[in-house]
């Protein structure tokens, strides 16, 4: 059903972006969506689809839980000890104050860097840049 309903998007685009008076395809296009939108028994269907979505994820929430618990039963069956925290390794009820980490210092890179060297005379080819002799490509320069 869903593979439907995208073909279906499809031709719909296709067909509004396909014809020379598009402008007015997609005004008598979008014009119908909106009827059908603002049809009572469409917004019936709707709001049903919205209750019966909303009654339903508890209980999809509770079945994933379920699953992942097993899951996770499953893997410490095979292999023992793979649920427990490592060595070094903080659990979610530790009170310590988290450690501080360092952030390596950057250099600037000021050689290579052509934006920051303008002279006139700088070589800039492996940057990619332009040369006093022309554009840094392969191709010969135009009369």
């Amino acid at each position: 059903m869903k593979g439907k309903a995208l073909f279906a998007v499809g031709v719909a685009v296709g067909y509004v972006w396909g014809s020379k008076s598009w402008p007015e395809v997609f005004r008598r296009v979008r014009g119908g969506t909106e009827k059908l939108w603002k049809n009572p028994d469409v917004q019936e269907n709707v709001h049903q689809a919205t209750e019966a979505v909303q009654e339903s994820v508890p209980d999809v929430l509770d079945n994933l839980y379920e699953a992942g618990k097993k899951l996770m039963e499953r893997a410490e069956a095979m292999f023992p000890g793979i649920t427990s925290p490592k060595e070094g390794q903080r659990t979610g009820s530790s009170t310590h104050e988290p450690a501080a980490t360092t952030v390596p210092t950057i250099k600037s890179d000021v050689v290579s860097d052509p934006a920051l060297d303008d002279t006139t005379g700088s070589d800039w080819t492996d940057e990619g840049g332009a040369a006093p002799e022309g554009p840094a490509t392969n191709t010969p320069p135009r009369p």
